[in-house]
């Protein structure tokens, strides 16, 4: 069997092979490629074109997540899944979940929006945060907001580093204020490779928290644990 997430901006596939785990990861309008040659009836998918990938069975990914993190830490109680165009956190204890897709501040697609203003590839991100030796005051994180405050800011003499680091502080504000209080709390999702934002979360919400070895395929390994 496998386990396909499609989802915003991301498709991953997980399978079993020889005892161990197996992934691919590529572009959501490549999907096709991750299943060439693959049954549908082999297929379980989760994401936000779940429906529209053939499949067996599907399910949400605030399911797919729980099953998916239950494989490395059993004991979770909080998990965050920050994707590209929402942030899902679940709390594990209660059931109780919060997602924020009103806009793109705490996803994905505003850090994305701040590697494009400063022509950095994405992943840059987390090692020009380590170069900072100071943390700008931040508060806006919606993207024209942000925008204005990220020029006043190199203005008045923060390097670029140090604006990467304020608005990773800004996001991870954002992100905080949907985190119950909780001991073990489950990083995942593409985004928290960035390891300048898991940082700046580290530090806004005073505790260590827990990130699997590849977070961003969770989802997919959920799917297919949830069938399994």
């Amino acid at each position: 069997m496998i386990g396909l997430d499609v989802g915003s901006t991301a498709a991953k596939m997980v399978w079993i092979e020889s005892g161990g785990l197996k992934f691919r990861i590529t572009s959501t309008h490549n999907w096709k490629e991750l299943v060439e040659g693959i049954d549908g009836d082999e297929i379980i998918s989760t994401g936000y074109f779940r429906n529209s990938v053939p499949h067996r069975a599907s399910l949400t990914e605030l399911t797919a997540a729980i099953y998916g993190v239950r494989h490395y830490f059993p004991d979770a109680e909080v998990i965050v899944d920050i994707g590209g165009q929402d942030t899902k956190v679940i709390d594990v204890r209660n059931n109780n979940f919060i997602i924020n897709d009103k806009c793109s501040a705490g996803t994905g697609a505003f850090l994305e929006f701040v590697a494009n203003y400063f022509k950095i590839e994405l992943n840059e991100l987390g090692s020009m945060h380590a170069m900072a030796k100071r943390i700008p005051d931040i508060n806006n994180t919606c993207g024209v907001f942000a925008l204005s405050e990220m020029i006043s800011q190199l203005v008045g003499g923060y390097s670029k580093e140090e604006v990467i680091a304020g608005m990773h502080y800004a996001f991870a504000r954002r992100i905080s204020y949907m985190i119950p209080q909780a001991h073990k709390v489950v990083l995942i999702g593409g985004t928290v490779k960035n390891e300048g934002m898991v940082a700046a979360l580290m530090d806004v919400l005073n505790i260590d928290v827990l990130i699997p070895d590849e977070p961003q395929i969770i989802n997919a390994l959920g799917a297919l644990k949830y069938y399994s």
